[in-house]
């Protein structure tokens, strides 16, 4: 894979260089470094101090957190465009988060100091970072929200639903379609907060109702409309079948 330039990079309108003319973008490229990581590889540790930021460019990256067992809990899967890690006013507080590649991405990584004199210089790139920041925030805390609320029934559908719109690699927020989702089983009880062996139980009964079926590690989604209906807490039960 090549790196992707910032001229023709296809989320340069939805992060903070989205206002800069052209002959700016050599200032907000001096200020970090991109590089292409692998998958299973490691981008930065919950605990390590927060240094700088990162751009995922292109590709998925799962943030996630370690409890005391050794147990992950997937937080989020970050999309094309998304800001990983924080920017305290300590550049000794830490992540806290871990962030680990998906699939193959490229990622912009920005040290705390030369973004912050970037977005000094250019105040409606400051504007567009704290909106991102704030976005992630009120991710997190629905996250929060749903693990508290919600049925890991509904969790489940809705991380599908959501899983389908945005597929790992992809910016693509398109309608739900037939789709196949590549996480393992682990994985996706690890985004909703509960066993794998519940995530099997749940899923054998999305089957049953004719919502997904599967193909070996691949779950696909056999109906999106009843599924789209359990994720908004619709019971399943009160579905008129076709």
């Amino acid at each position: 894979m090549r790196k992707i330039p910032c001229e023709s990079c296809p989320i340069r309108d939805s992060v903070c260089i989205a206002s800069l003319p052209p002959e700016k973008i050599d200032e907000f490229r001096a200020c970090g470094a991109v590089a292409i990581y692998k998958p299973r590889q490691i981008i930065f540790h919950e605990g390590t101090p927060a240094a700088g930021l990162y751009i995922l460019c292109y590709g998925a990256v799962k943030l996630y957190q370690s409890d005391r067992f050794g147990h992950d809990h997937i937080l989020a899967i970050a999309a094309p465009g998304d800001f990983l890690g924080e920017l305290p006013l300590d550049p000794m507080e830490p992540y806290s988060v871990s962030a680990e590649v998906v699939t193959e991405s490229q990622l912009c990584y920005l040290p705390r100091d030369r973004l912050l004199d970037f977005v000094q210089a250019h105040p409606q790139a400051s504007l567009r970072l704290v909106a991102a920041l704030s976005r992630a925030l009120s991710s997190a805390r629905r996250k929060a929200g749903d693990l508290a609320l919600k049925p890991a029934e509904t969790r489940l559908a809705e991380v599908l639903v959501q899983l389908a719109r945005r597929p790992p690699g992809e910016g693509a927020r398109n309608k739900v379609t037939r789709v196949a989702l590549g996480y393992s089983r682990r994985e996706i009880a690890e985004m909703i907060g509960v066993s794998t062996e519940t995530v099997i139980r749940l899923l054998g009964g999305l089957r049953r109702k004719g919502l997904i079926t599967s193909r070996g590690r691949e779950i696909v989604i056999a109906d999106a409309e009843k599924l789209n209906r359990l994720a908004s807490l619709v019971s399943i039960d009160a579905i008129p079948g076709d």
